[in-house]
């Protein structure tokens, strides 16, 4: 294996783009529902609540899988596969069978 080489990696390539920590996608929606929620009940506090829970929920979804959203949105380009038991008339069951069986 002499004939491998090494090649210089940059990681701020491979990192997602965030905002204050947060996905880029994620903060703009919850900014905008956020703004929604204020212009709807006229309330500067309901529209911050809203926000803050959205980029709480932001931040703790980029910690534990930064690329979910990448992932999410790749999925929903292809429609589901069809699975013939979920249509059935009866669909299975298990039995456990006890001592006396």
């Amino acid at each position: 294996m002499r004939g491998l080489r090494r090649w210089a990696g940059y990681g701020a390539l491979n990192r997602p783009l965030t905002v204050l920590g947060v996905e880029r996608r994620l903060f703009l929606l919850g900014a905008t529902l956020a703004v929604a929620v204020w212009n709807a009940t006229a309330s500067l506090v309901a529209g911050g609540a809203v926000f803050a829970g959205s980029y709480g929920a932001g931040w703790l979804a980029g910690r534990r899988d930064p690329a979910m959203l990448a992932v999410l949105r790749a999925a929903a380009r292809y429609p589901a596969r069809y699975d013939p038991g979920k249509w059935a008339d009866e669909p299975w069951h298990l039995k456990i069978r006890g001592r006396g069986e």
